[in-house]
């Protein structure tokens, strides 16, 4: 689930770049590799050669600012961070002193056109603190260069101005703001998070934390709507069709101003991103065992996982779909109470942070790894996969039809039923193989009686279940 660098964009720029910068790369956090870990890189724009040690030190600055602000603190662990040289031949950033609202900077901001490796500059858009690389091409063959399986980018401009722009990539100045400026264009660059400001009609659309739905029953951050949480369901203001667009706070949100925490609903956005790109089971054992002999105990491990700080990930074991009393990464399996033929064990992990509420909300994110375990006369064999799901059901609570929808890393075998509280399945829906990707299936509850059901989806032998309200 990872995002890879863009090959087709990487094929049209070697024809511009044929030879591409390689720059020198410093390591500012390393937690495992590339292809595991989420990988941060951060590059300067408007340093010379003799003020890269001054680009290290506000790279490492801004890095370990970020990795203290939640909920980026409590998912440091999964982030690799780097910090690439890239040369300019002059130093700052270019103000052209083409915006209207130049004159309203304070301290003003003299003009200036400095020779910088990225062609960062002010007054983009005609909005003076607008600062943005605009060289996407340099900054694409950079990349691709040095860091190519990035998954985030933060550009620092030399340039003590206040400034700073999200997109595709968070931009930032060395302003005594920038950490702050750079954590709330993360929340844009990283978590798709709206600005909780009004900055233009054509900013309006679906977000995690922007939406044009009122209705507190089906707004999507419904479960934030409770005593305590500060989140409600305000209007924007003031401007262009800001009447019909919502957001979850006002004035107490990073997404709207400076120097207060991120909203419960953005810290919940961000968290689903980092959920969505990495797998925290960073590795297992056994990956195939074979035994012919009468050995009594095998050992299962989840043996390196990414740990949230505090830890909130969550452990469930199952033997043949029957969840097991064992929540930590080892598992012993007595391998004589196995029967001759075909088992599957399984550990699924979850992350349970208080952060995110995703019941009758959300997907819930799910790691898994399975072990098909064959047992004969002449011994075991055991041969492990590891996967990634995502698992909703909408609407919840229901009155007519639920809607269960998942989100699979490969092609897999489902089956569900809908069970009652005392355990009785109601429904049962045959097994199908689906192919890897987005699976909806819908149950149908009219008939049932208003209270409260479980859904158990079964994928590969493994069962995923969710409380489902009939109202």
């Amino acid at each position: 689930m990872k995002k890879k660098y863009f090959l087709f964009l990487t094929f049209l720029l070697c024809f511009q770049f044929s030879s591409a910068q390689v720059f020198e790369v410093e390591t500012i956090q390393y937690k495992g590799s590339s292809d595991k870990f989420i990988n941060i890189v951060i590059m300067g724009d408007g340093y010379t050669a003799s003020q890269q040690d001054l680009f290290i030190t506000k790279a490492t600055d801004f890095a370990n600012s970020l990795t203290n602000i939640t909920p980026w603190s409590n998912y440091k662990n999964y982030f690799n961070i780097y910090a690439i040289k890239v040369i300019s031949n002059e130093s700052g950033a270019i103000h052209p002193n083409t915006a209207s609202d130049c004159n309203t900077a304070n301290p003003p901001v003299p003009v200036s056109n400095p020779d910088n490796y990225f062609k960062t500059q002010f007054d983009y858009a005609g909005i003076h603190r607008l600062i943005v690389p605009t060289s996407d091409a340099r900054i694409a063959s950079v990349l691709a260069a040095n860091v190519p399986d990035y998954d985030q980018l933060i550009i620092i401009a030399n340039s003590s101005d206040y400034g700073g722009s999200g997109g595709s990539y968070a931009t930032t100045t060395t302003h005594p703001a920038g950490v702050e400026i750079t954590a709330h264009e993360m929340g844009h660059s990283f978590a798709n998070l709206a600005d909780e400001y009004y900055a233009g009609d054509q900013y309006f659309f679906e977000r995690p934390n922007m939406t044009a739905q009122s209705n507190p029953a089906t707004n999507k951050w419904r479960n934030w709507l409770t005593t305590g949480t500060g989140i409600s369901i305000q209007n924007y203001c003031c401007g262009g069709n800001s009447a019909s667009w919502y957001k979850p706070t006002t004035n107490s949100c990073k997404m709207e101003i400076l120097g207060v925490p991120y909203c419960a609903v953005c810290k919940e956005g961000i968290i689903e991103r980092v959920h969505s790109l990495v797998n925290p089971i960073v590795a297992y054992e056994p990956e195939t065992l074979n035994i012919e002999s009468t050995q009594q105990f095998l050992n299962f491990n989840l043996s390196e996982l990414m740990l949230p700080v505090p830890n909130t990930l969550n452990i469930k074991w199952q033997l043949d779909g029957a969840v097991l009393s064992n929540t930590s990464a080892n598992y012993q399996l007595d391998q004589t109470t196995l029967t001759n033929g075909i088992h599957t064990l399984s550990a699924t992990v979850t992350d349970d942070t208080t952060l995110i509420r995703v019941d009758n909300h959300a997907a819930v994110h799910a790691s898994i790894v399975t072990w098909n375990i064959n047992k004969t006369s002449l011994g075991i064999n055991a041969v492990a996969s590891d996967s990634q799901i995502s698992y909703a059901v909408y609407p919840n609570p229901a009155s007519n039809v639920a809607t269960i929808e998942l989100d699979l890393q490969k092609n897999s075998t489902i089956s569900v039923d809908l069970i009652s509280a005392d355990g009785k399945v109601l429904q049962h829906l045959k097994s199908k193989t689906a192919a890897a990707g987005k699976y909806k299936e819908t149950i149908n509850i009219e008939k049932l009686a208003s209270g409260t059901y479980f859904i158990a989806v079964k994928i590969d032998g493994v069962v995923h279940s969710k409380t489902l309200v009939k109202e």
